[in-house]
Protein backbone atom coordinates (compact mmCIF):
# COMPACT_ATOMS: atom_id res chain seq x y z
CA UNK A 1 0.00 0.00 0.00
CA UNK A 2 1.27 3.41 -0.84
CA UNK A 3 2.67 5.64 2.68
CA UNK A 4 0.42 8.80 2.66
CA UNK A 5 2.12 11.72 2.94
CA UNK A 6 0.97 13.49 6.09
CA UNK A 7 1.58 14.41 9.78
CA UNK A 8 0.16 14.21 12.97
CA UNK A 9 -2.42 16.99 12.44
CA UNK A 10 -4.61 17.90 9.65
CA UNK A 11 -3.50 21.65 10.47
CA UNK A 12 -0.35 23.13 9.18
CA UNK A 13 2.03 24.34 12.04
CA UNK A 14 4.16 27.75 12.23
CA UNK A 15 7.50 26.25 10.87
CA UNK A 16 5.81 24.66 7.94
CA UNK A 17 4.12 28.25 7.07
CA UNK A 18 7.63 30.10 7.89
CA UNK A 19 9.36 27.61 6.15
CA UNK A 20 7.32 28.31 3.40
CA UNK A 21 8.03 32.03 3.11
CA UNK A 22 11.32 31.86 3.47
CA UNK A 23 11.74 29.75 0.60
CA UNK A 24 9.81 32.18 -1.66
CA UNK A 25 11.92 34.75 -0.80
CA UNK A 26 14.96 33.08 -1.30
CA UNK A 27 15.97 33.29 2.57
CA UNK A 28 15.93 29.44 3.38
CA UNK A 29 20.07 29.47 4.38
CA UNK A 30 19.98 25.89 5.08
CA UNK A 31 17.21 25.36 6.84
CA UNK A 32 17.62 23.21 10.12
CA UNK A 33 15.80 24.21 13.07
CA UNK A 34 14.16 27.61 12.23
CA UNK A 35 16.56 30.02 14.58
CA UNK A 36 18.68 31.97 12.11
CA UNK A 37 21.71 33.45 13.30
CA UNK A 38 22.88 35.22 9.80
CA UNK A 39 25.77 32.89 10.29
CA UNK A 40 24.04 30.73 7.03
CA UNK A 41 23.72 27.35 9.31
CA UNK A 42 20.05 27.89 10.39
CA UNK A 43 16.82 28.87 8.80
CA UNK A 44 16.66 32.33 7.32
CA UNK A 45 19.41 35.12 7.11
CA UNK A 46 16.91 38.26 6.57
CA UNK A 47 13.62 36.33 8.16
CA UNK A 48 14.49 33.62 11.15
CA UNK A 49 12.03 32.68 13.87
CA UNK A 50 13.74 34.71 16.18
CA UNK A 51 12.70 37.68 13.63
CA UNK A 52 9.90 39.32 15.88
CA UNK A 53 9.55 40.98 12.20
CA UNK A 54 8.57 37.23 10.99
CA UNK A 55 5.70 37.13 13.72
CA UNK A 56 3.98 40.41 12.84
CA UNK A 57 3.60 39.76 9.13
CA UNK A 58 2.69 36.39 10.41
CA UNK A 59 -0.28 37.37 12.99
CA UNK A 60 -1.47 40.09 10.02
CA UNK A 61 -2.27 37.51 7.45
CA UNK A 62 -3.74 34.94 9.80
CA UNK A 63 -6.37 38.17 10.89
CA UNK A 64 -6.83 38.58 7.33
CA UNK A 65 -7.36 35.05 6.32
CA UNK A 66 -9.99 34.57 9.16
CA UNK A 67 -11.51 37.73 8.03
CA UNK A 68 -12.00 36.38 4.21
CA UNK A 69 -12.91 33.63 5.64
CA UNK A 70 -15.94 34.79 7.95
CA UNK A 71 -16.73 36.76 4.82
CA UNK A 72 -18.37 33.99 2.71
CA UNK A 73 -19.35 31.83 5.77
CA UNK A 74 -17.27 29.48 6.71
CA UNK A 75 -18.02 26.51 8.88
CA UNK A 76 -14.90 25.95 10.44
CA UNK A 77 -15.16 29.90 11.48
CA UNK A 78 -18.60 28.97 13.54
CA UNK A 79 -18.71 29.08 17.43
CA UNK A 80 -22.64 27.07 17.97
CA UNK A 81 -24.28 26.44 21.37
CA UNK A 82 -22.45 28.75 23.91
CA UNK A 83 -23.94 28.99 26.77
CA UNK A 84 -23.84 31.04 30.05
CA UNK A 85 -26.06 29.91 32.67
CA UNK A 86 -27.53 32.00 35.39
CA UNK A 87 -26.91 35.88 34.84
CA UNK A 88 -28.31 37.28 37.21
CA UNK A 89 -31.27 39.75 37.44
CA UNK A 90 -31.33 43.28 36.43
CA UNK A 91 -30.28 45.45 39.16
CA UNK A 92 -30.94 49.13 39.99
CA UNK A 93 -31.25 51.84 42.87
CA UNK A 94 -34.74 50.72 43.09
CA UNK A 95 -32.66 46.75 44.34
CA UNK A 96 -32.07 43.62 42.55
CA UNK A 97 -34.51 42.08 40.68
CA UNK A 98 -37.16 45.41 40.79
CA UNK A 99 -38.35 46.65 37.51
CA UNK A 100 -37.06 49.91 36.49
CA UNK A 101 -37.23 50.74 33.37
CA UNK A 102 -34.56 53.29 33.41
CA UNK A 103 -31.80 50.16 33.40
CA UNK A 104 -30.38 47.85 31.24
CA UNK A 105 -27.70 44.87 31.55
CA UNK A 106 -25.11 43.93 29.19
CA UNK A 107 -22.73 40.78 28.52
CA UNK A 108 -18.78 42.11 27.10
CA UNK A 109 -15.59 40.80 26.89
CA UNK A 110 -14.50 41.72 30.17
CA UNK A 111 -17.84 40.20 31.95
CA UNK A 112 -21.70 40.93 32.86
CA UNK A 113 -22.84 43.69 33.56
CA UNK A 114 -26.55 44.02 35.82
CA UNK A 115 -26.90 47.54 35.54
CA UNK A 116 -24.88 48.49 38.88
CA UNK A 117 -21.77 46.06 39.02
CA UNK A 118 -19.55 43.57 37.05
CA UNK A 119 -19.09 40.06 37.42
CA UNK A 120 -16.00 38.55 35.38
CA UNK A 121 -17.44 35.09 35.39
CA UNK A 122 -19.88 35.37 32.64
CA UNK A 123 -18.32 37.03 29.17
CA UNK A 124 -18.93 36.91 25.62
CA UNK A 125 -16.75 34.31 23.77
CA UNK A 126 -13.17 35.57 23.82
CA UNK A 127 -12.92 34.67 19.38
CA UNK A 128 -16.17 36.34 19.06
CA UNK A 129 -16.28 38.88 15.55
CA UNK A 130 -19.93 38.90 15.04
CA UNK A 131 -22.87 37.68 16.64
CA UNK A 132 -25.19 35.34 14.55
CA UNK A 133 -28.22 34.40 17.33
CA UNK A 134 -29.33 34.87 20.38
CA UNK A 135 -31.40 32.86 22.61
CA UNK A 136 -32.70 32.26 26.43
CA UNK A 137 -34.46 31.04 28.95
CA UNK A 138 -35.16 31.03 33.05
CA UNK A 139 -32.58 29.62 34.69
CA UNK A 140 -33.10 26.30 36.00
CA UNK A 141 -36.27 25.59 33.78
CA UNK A 142 -35.07 22.79 31.34
CA UNK A 143 -37.35 23.56 28.82
CA UNK A 144 -36.34 25.27 25.08
CA UNK A 145 -34.20 28.26 24.75
CA UNK A 146 -36.44 31.36 22.89
CA UNK A 147 -34.99 33.19 20.65
CA UNK A 148 -34.52 36.66 21.32
CA UNK A 149 -35.18 40.09 18.95
CA UNK A 150 -32.53 42.39 17.64
CA UNK A 151 -33.66 45.65 19.01
CA UNK A 152 -32.85 47.58 15.47
CA UNK A 153 -33.97 51.07 16.30
CA UNK A 154 -32.26 50.59 19.76
CA UNK A 155 -33.78 48.89 23.06
CA UNK A 156 -36.66 50.33 24.39
CA UNK A 157 -37.14 51.87 28.00
CA UNK A 158 -40.08 49.10 29.46
CA UNK A 159 -40.76 47.32 32.46
CA UNK A 160 -38.50 44.15 32.78
CA UNK A 161 -40.18 40.39 33.03
CA UNK A 162 -38.91 37.05 33.44
CA UNK A 163 -36.65 37.16 30.18
CA UNK A 164 -35.04 39.56 28.39
CA UNK A 165 -36.65 39.54 25.06
CA UNK A 166 -35.13 41.91 23.41
CA UNK A 167 -31.12 42.76 22.74
CA UNK A 168 -28.73 45.18 21.10
CA UNK A 169 -25.40 44.25 20.17
CA UNK A 170 -22.92 47.65 20.77
CA UNK A 171 -19.99 48.83 22.01
CA UNK A 172 -18.58 45.50 21.52
CA UNK A 173 -21.48 44.17 24.04
CA UNK A 174 -24.41 42.68 24.04
CA UNK A 175 -27.07 44.73 25.92
CA UNK A 176 -30.61 43.77 26.70
CA UNK A 177 -33.26 45.69 29.10
CA UNK A 178 -32.70 42.51 32.02
CA UNK A 179 -34.53 40.22 33.72
CA UNK A 180 -36.33 39.77 37.08
CA UNK A 181 -35.30 36.39 37.72
CA UNK A 182 -31.72 34.55 37.02
CA UNK A 183 -31.40 33.63 32.95
CA UNK A 184 -29.74 31.36 30.44
CA UNK A 185 -28.05 32.42 27.37
CA UNK A 186 -27.24 30.73 24.32
CA UNK A 187 -25.23 32.48 21.34
CA UNK A 188 -24.00 31.44 18.28
CA UNK A 189 -21.39 33.82 16.45
CA UNK A 190 -18.29 34.48 13.79
CA UNK A 191 -14.94 33.72 15.86
CA UNK A 192 -11.46 34.47 14.60
CA UNK A 193 -8.78 32.12 16.20
CA UNK A 194 -6.30 33.67 18.59
CA UNK A 195 -3.44 34.98 16.66
CA UNK A 196 -1.53 37.39 19.34
CA UNK A 197 1.20 34.73 19.87
CA UNK A 198 3.77 35.38 22.69
CA UNK A 199 6.46 35.54 21.00
CA UNK A 200 8.82 34.97 24.39
CA UNK A 201 7.41 31.31 24.50
CA UNK A 202 6.18 31.06 20.94
CA UNK A 203 6.84 26.98 19.89
CA UNK A 204 6.77 27.02 16.26
CA UNK A 205 6.37 23.49 15.84
CA UNK A 206 3.45 23.12 17.86
CA UNK A 207 1.76 26.15 17.59
CA UNK A 208 -1.23 25.23 14.61
CA UNK A 209 -3.59 27.87 12.87
CA UNK A 210 -7.06 25.56 13.05
CA UNK A 211 -7.83 26.49 9.45
CA UNK A 212 -7.56 23.13 6.92
CA UNK A 213 -5.07 23.64 3.73
CA UNK A 214 -4.40 27.51 4.54
CA UNK A 215 -0.99 27.19 4.71
CA UNK A 216 -0.20 28.12 1.49
CA UNK A 217 -2.70 31.07 1.79
CA UNK A 218 -0.84 32.35 4.39
CA UNK A 219 2.31 32.21 3.37
CA UNK A 220 1.26 34.48 0.01
CA UNK A 221 -0.47 36.96 2.32
CA UNK A 222 2.76 37.16 3.92
CA UNK A 223 4.54 37.58 0.34
CA UNK A 224 2.19 40.76 0.12
CA UNK A 225 3.05 42.27 3.40
CA UNK A 226 7.07 41.71 2.44
CA UNK A 227 6.29 43.24 -1.03
CA UNK A 228 4.90 46.01 0.59
CA UNK A 229 7.71 46.29 2.79
CA UNK A 230 10.83 45.15 0.53
CA UNK A 231 9.60 45.37 -2.96
CA UNK A 232 7.23 47.18 -4.23
CA UNK A 233 7.36 46.32 -7.18
CA UNK A 234 6.53 43.27 -6.86
CA UNK A 235 3.71 43.90 -4.78
CA UNK A 236 0.73 43.03 -7.99
CA UNK A 237 2.60 39.78 -8.51
CA UNK A 238 1.94 38.59 -4.78
CA UNK A 239 -1.18 39.73 -4.78
CA UNK A 240 -2.11 37.49 -7.69
CA UNK A 241 -0.71 34.95 -5.47
CA UNK A 242 -3.07 35.41 -2.83
CA UNK A 243 -5.86 35.58 -4.88
CA UNK A 244 -5.14 32.28 -6.42
CA UNK A 245 -4.55 30.69 -2.87
CA UNK A 246 -7.52 32.13 -0.85
CA UNK A 247 -9.84 31.71 -4.17
CA UNK A 248 -9.01 27.91 -3.20
CA UNK A 249 -10.04 28.21 0.47
CA UNK A 250 -13.16 29.95 -0.38
CA UNK A 251 -14.62 27.94 -2.79
CA UNK A 252 -14.09 24.56 -1.14
CA UNK A 253 -15.82 26.09 1.55
CA UNK A 254 -18.72 27.74 -0.88
CA UNK A 255 -18.94 24.35 -2.63
CA UNK A 256 -19.09 22.52 0.30
CA UNK A 257 -22.08 24.56 1.97
CA UNK A 258 -23.85 24.45 -1.59
CA UNK A 259 -24.16 20.77 -1.32
CA UNK A 260 -26.57 21.29 1.28
CA UNK A 261 -30.29 20.26 -0.56
CA UNK A 262 -32.54 23.73 -0.36
CA UNK A 263 -35.85 23.20 -1.38
CA UNK A 264 -38.81 25.71 -1.86
CA UNK A 265 -42.22 25.30 -0.45
CA UNK A 266 -44.25 24.69 -3.85
CA UNK A 267 -46.74 27.75 -4.77
CA UNK A 268 -49.88 27.33 -4.64
CA UNK A 269 -52.00 27.78 -7.38
CA UNK A 270 -53.60 30.48 -6.90
CA UNK A 271 -50.18 31.99 -6.54
CA UNK A 272 -49.16 30.88 -9.66
CA UNK A 273 -52.65 32.16 -11.41
CA UNK A 274 -51.53 35.73 -9.82
CA UNK A 275 -48.41 35.78 -11.07
CA UNK A 276 -49.13 34.03 -15.22
CA UNK A 277 -48.82 36.46 -17.95
CA UNK A 278 -51.29 36.52 -20.75
CA UNK A 279 -49.35 36.30 -23.77
CA UNK A 280 -52.81 36.10 -26.10
CA UNK A 281 -52.14 39.58 -27.23
CA UNK A 282 -48.98 38.67 -28.68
Amino acid sequence: MQAIVGGSTVYPNLTEIADLFRALINDTANNTGGAGTGSGSTAGLIMPNSNPDLVTIMRSAIRTLYSDLRNIGDPQLLLDNYILTGLPPVNSNLGVGVQNSAAQVSLAYSGYFDGVQWYPQWTLPVGMRRLLGLWERQTGVAGNFLAMTPATAGLQGVLQGETNRYFEMREGSIWMPGATSPVDLRIRCRIGYPSNYNTASLNFDTTYVPILNCGDAIAAKMLVRYAIRFSPEMIAVARDEENIQMAKLENEAIRAMQSNENERAAYGEDAVQDFAVAFSYL
